[in-house]
């Protein structure tokens, strides 16, 4: 059932779930190609054109089809697709709500890595700079701003899903945004999770996968999970819609607190 959130009137008291909330792109699939492939032709010709070695470039579909459905690696068609990571930090770090310090955004990889990402980043809206950037992280664990004082990207290897929830962000609500969720829609999510449920950390996950659903690994560790649509939809336009709830509700509690 609908509903609707009207954020003019809300009183300022109800939302106290703080001012911050966490997005987790989770299972993504961004990573460097595994050893298996590196000996691929496909992938040897791309690592060629990029005068990189085969193990220090990016597992992309696009240039390695023919490497990924040779049956080497297991669960082929969630990997592959850097695109998916680039599009959705696009969306979320040019949204209000990152604009006014009130998000943390993170990426699970499929491969159990963890990048965090810092205040004031700004991702490139060319893929093949981001790729470059990306490619430069795997392999020196940071990315700094060109003063060299500031850390913007932080690669955590070995870090599962599991411990980014408990020991990283520590919350104590984690909302899967999942076709395989209960039917719901954004504004009633973002309503439920962060004025319903009071004084919570309350962290939203979105798939950075092409296909499939979350392993059960990561789906049970979910306090719920919701589908917000009659079908499936990207990761960008799924983290557009609840971050855009999200803002309508702390963005306001945070001006009203101010006296805006």
């Amino acid at each position: 059932m609908r509903i609707p959130i009207c954020t003019r009137g809300l009183d300022d008291n109800i939302c106290m779930s703080g001012s911050r909330v966490s997005l987790v792109i989770a299972e993504t699939a961004l990573e460097l190609v595994p050893d298996e492939l590196s000996r691929h032709s496909s992938v040897r010709n791309h690592a060629r054109r990029l005068q990189k070695k085969s193990s220090e470039i990016l597992l992309d579909r696009s240039f390695h089809h023919s490497a990924m459905i040779s049956g080497k690696i297991k669960l082929a068609w969630k990997r592959g697709r850097p695109d998916i990571a680039h599009f959705a930090l696009l969306e979320a770090l040019s949204t209000p709500l990152y604009l006014e310090g009130m998000l943390d955004v993170y990426i699970h990889t499929i491969d159990d890595k963890v990048i965090k990402i810092s205040p004031d980043v700004k991702v490139p809206k060319s893929y093949f700079r981001f790729e470059g950037i990306i490619m430069k992280l795997f392999k020196e664990k940071t990315i700094k701003n060109n003063e060299g004082n500031k850390t913007l990207l932080e690669l955590c290897d070995n870090t599962t899903f599991e411990y980014l929830i408990n020991n990283i962000i520590e919350s104590d609500n984690v909302v899967g945004l999942t076709s395989v969720g209960a039917r719901s829609t954004a504004d009633y999510v973002a309503f439920r999770n962060l004025i319903v449920k009071k004084n919570v950390k309350c962290a939203f996950i979105v798939g950075g996968f092409p296909k499939g659903h979350f392993s059960e690994c990561t789906s049970e560790l979910f306090s719920c999970s919701y589908s917000i649509e009659r079908f499936a939809l990207e990761a960008h336009v799924v983290i557009a819609r609840i971050l855009y709830e999200c803002e309508k509700i702390l963005l306001h509690a945070n001006n009203g607190s101010r006296g805006i």
